[in-house]
């Protein structure tokens, strides 16, 4: 019986491999046998400079080098068959989180700008075998953090994207306090929001609304729109609708500013000239909050004509919650404090005003604060406004800033300037002293002082080094809250000259410092800090900041 059944198993299983056997007679084997070893791909750290985590500031530059090895040897040149890409990434996850992976790098050495904005984020290596398509990877923590906490800010239209408007920053041991440091940073805008921001520069201006850092924004206004960044990122924060209860129709801003010195609580405005129609942001200045505030009606007046670009910034007086000028009709405008409607000035008396307020007879060429009743915590500037008729220029001096609507010597200086003032009438910038009596206008490649006072000539204060560059923007460092002026949180303030150039031949933009005699204007020629900058610049400004 075992022998029958051990007969029959091995009947089957013969019969098995015959026909096993027949089935691969049958088959054409057309595998790749040609095997070849695998392509070790490794990324070593050792001792070669590299730590386990990663501190910097934004917009430094980031070095890294581990090593790489291909069949256990390290790779030195190009000729292994390897791929590197460095990429950035959120290391954080979640709600908020940002999901956007940023490609820095294609070399196997590492040598970049890091732009990310202000975040703890990971920064990897991968390198991949051509041959194979294996990946090795190797990452690192890196925090950013921002360094926009003051500076001096440059507003320029882009050279390579006309129309368009960008934002630099300057920082260095004269525009910032406690700083040991040289940097500065251009295309801001861009490089945070994704694009530059669309129209002709007009104004660039930090209102100080809160002590507590990031509660304030910067206005950035072109002829085309308005928007808020966020002070530490430059990340756009407030869209042009969103800075008003009810937009107006049409957007169509021509200047952006402030009224008021900010000491005083509530009295402070924040302001906005759109489609020839006044809007005003009344805020309290606040250690610790933010501005809830938006802009309101505008003001009416009956009988107004084309509004002046430009608004009384710097009173310390509840009299005026706005003053104005009207090119059209040649005269100023005020509107009360919290009121909605311009008003006129009373009538002045001509023995005792250099011009009257109410008519000038004169257009609006340029202005900028100076001077004035006092300085410090009680800073009461005057307004310098350079007018012309009939092709004749004129530096007038006007007191908003201590005088009430009902006086009657509110123009208190008027200067011809023709005779004096040589290339005045090309003049295409100003900037008045808080300190001396004297303002620098510019014009070509020049920029002059004229000491208004003395009735003496204007005389030269400084030429661009290349006849081809043409002075667009002049500035000297002061800023408008009296509280933080007076308590010498601007750095050299009054003592510090901004000169802007445009070199049309190149296509570049430069930014010139350079310490000057608070008294008289005189430029510290022997030492200066110098900049380059892709576009026109039209407005320069300091950025608050408290430290």
């Amino acid at each position: 019986m075992r022998c029958k059944n051990y007969t029959r198993s091995f009947i089957y299983y013969t019969f098995i491999a015959i026909a096993m056997a027949m089935v691969t007679a049958c088959y054409d084997d057309e595998g790749n046998y040609d095997y070849h070893e695998l392509d070790a791909v490794a990324i070593d750290t050792t001792d070669a400079g590299i730590q386990s985590e990663y501190a910097i500031m934004r917009f430094d530059t980031l070095v890294l080098e581990p090593k790489v090895l291909f069949r256990g040897e390290e790779v030195k040149g190009s000729e292994a068959p390897l791929d590197y890409t460095w990429t950035i990434f959120s290391a954080t996850s979640g709600s908020g989180a940002s999901a956007v992976i940023d490609t820095i790098g294609s070399e196997r050495k590492l040598n970049a700008v890091i732009s990310r904005t202000g975040g703890n984020y990971f920064v990897q290596l991968t390198v991949q075998n051509r041959n194979d398509g294996i990946r090795q990877f190797w990452r690192v923590p890196v925090a950013v953090s921002e360094v926009f906490d003051g500076g001096w800010m440059v507003f320029y239209e882009r050279a390579d994207q006309p129309g368009y408007s960008d934002l630099a920053l300057i920082y260095n041991p004269w525009t910032k306090l406690n700083v040991n440091y040289n940097r500065y940073y251009t295309n801001l805008y861009e490089t945070t929001n994704g694009e530059p921001l669309q129209g002709h520069p007009i104004r660039s201006l930090d209102i100080a609304v809160s002590l507590a850092s990031g509660n304030n924004y910067v206005g950035l206004c072109t002829d085309y729109t308005l928007v808020g960044v966020s002070e530490n990122g430059i990340m756009k924060a407030l869209e042009f609708n969103e800075f008003f209860h009810e937009p107006p129709a049409t957007m169509q801003p021509t200047w952006y500013g402030q009224h008021g010195s900010g000491v005083m609580s509530g009295q402070s405005s924040e302001v906005l000239l759109n489609a020839n129609q006044i809007y005003t942001n009344t805020y309290s200045f606040s250690a610790t909050e933010g501005r809830a505030t938006k802009f309101g009606v505008p003001k009416f007046a009956n009988g107004i004509g084309e509004l002046a670009p430009w608004n009384a910034e710097v009173p310390n007086t509840l009299n005026y919650g706005i003053v104005v000028y009207d090119n059209t009709f040649h005269r100023f405008r005020y509107a009360a404090y919290n009121s909605a409607q311009l008003e006129e000035f009373a009538e002045q008396d001509v023995n005792l005003a250099a011009f009257d307020i109410n008519n000038t007879g004169m257009d609006f060429v340029m202005a900028d604060w100076g001077k004035g009743t006092s300085q410090g915590v009680g800073l009461r500037p005057f307004d310098y406004i350079i007018m012309e008729r009939a092709g004749a220029r004129y530096l007038t001096i006007s007191n908003f800033s201590s005088s009430n609507p009902q006086d009657t010597n509110i123009g208190i200086g008027l200067y011809p300037m023709n005779d004096l003032c040589p290339d005045i009438a090309d003049a295409t910038t100003m900037s008045a002293s808080h300190v001396g009596s004297f303002i620098y206008y510019g014009a070509g490649n020049k920029v002059y002082t004229f000491a208004y006072d003395s009735q003496q000539p204007a005389s030269i204060a400084w030429t661009a080094p290349n006849e081809d560059e043409e002075v667009t923007c002049v500035r000297i460092m002061k800023y408008y809250h009296g509280t933080i002026y007076g308590y010498g949180m601007v750095p050299m303030s009054d003592r510090l000259v901004h000169i802007a150039t445009w070199n049309e031949t190149k296509g570049e933009g430069r930014v010139y410092e350079y310490l000057i005699n608070p008294a008289s204007g005189i430029l510290a020629t022997d030492n200066h800090y110098e900049y380059p900058i892709p576009g026109r610049v039209k407005d320069m400004a300091w950025k608050f900041s408290m430290q």
